[in-house]
């Protein structure tokens, strides 16, 4: 066997891999939604994805690592003049460093294109939302049942009623995601059982987490209000916004935090 072409091949399969998976992160929705609805693309979850991809560039770092020993000597001529001298900056090398450069900065800066391609991503990962839905709190899932439906304001009793009457195995101190995982279900899924017991039509939960994510026109879709109905409630409170703003940059504006201006509008999370 031949290292060097063992480590070749092996990084060209990493790079799929990496890439592969990278794609996965990408479009995958954010954590407060794969964690709620239990999300899998391809028979892996979003952590699934995580965990192969960090491993996997372990992997690549070593495999570079050991490309760079063998190819020490092609990649330092890179470096050499006509007069076979070292110049570490010769032009190949400059325009290496400013493309890297240009990716860092504009990334950062949040310039187009990349602020696009960002946005499109992030566009991707918040659609989720409309199939799944979000937890009526943060990292509800890690809740215990009695946690849970005390927070909710649900009764204690008729609930594990509810669960036993769909053949749900749960025991109390169970948090939403051990009982989901325990019946292959979603913590989502019990949330609706739940809301379909308890909640009557016109006064289900809102569910307001992750607003500060989303843009002015996806809040009001959230609270069920029109743009037009949103903007002139923000405007009674001295908030002016559009349509497109970033909820959480609209806030940030006026020293507020997006849970701060849920708050004056009147909304509430379960505490």
């Amino acid at each position: 066997m031949n290292l060097k072409k063992i480590t070749s091949l092996t990084m060209m399969w990493v790079m799929l891999v990496m890439t592969y998976t990278g794609i996965m992160l990408f479009i995958s929705p954010p954590g407060r939604i794969a964690n709620w609805a239990n999300w899998k693309l391809l028979g892996l979850s979003k952590e699934s994805y995580a965990q192969i991809h960090s491993t996997f560039m372990a992997l690549f770092i070593i495999m570079t690592l050991i490309h760079v020993y063998y190819n020490w000597n092609p990649l330092t001529s890179y470096m050499k003049n006509k007069a076979k001298e070292m110049v570490v900056f010769t032009k190949d090398m400059l325009v290496a460093v400013i493309l890297t450069v240009v990716f860092l900065v504009g990334t950062l800066s949040g310039l187009a294109p990349f602020s696009n391609f960002l946005d499109f991503g992030t566009g991707i990962k918040n659609s989720w939302e409309k199939e799944y839905g979000t937890a009526p709190y943060s990292h509800a899932e890690l809740s215990s049942l009695k946690m849970f439906v005390k927070k909710m304001g649900y009764d204690f009793e008729k609930s594990q009623e509810v669960l036993k009457s769909n053949n749900i195995k749960f025991e109390t101190t169970q948090s939403l995601i051990q009982i989901g995982d325990e019946n292959s279900l979603s913590p989502q899924f019990i949330y609706n059982l739940f809301r379909k017991n308890f909640e009557k039509v016109g006064q289900e939960t809102i569910q307001l987490t992750g607003m500060g994510k989303k843009t002015i026109s996806e809040v009001a879709k959230t609270l069920r209000l029109s743009n037009e109905e949103l903007i002139i409630k923000l405007k009674a409170l001295g908030i002016d916004a559009k349509e497109d703003d970033k909820f959480r940059e609209v806030a940030e504006k006026y020293d507020m935090s997006p849970m701060d201006v849920i708050q004056e509008l009147g909304y509430k999370k379960p505490e």
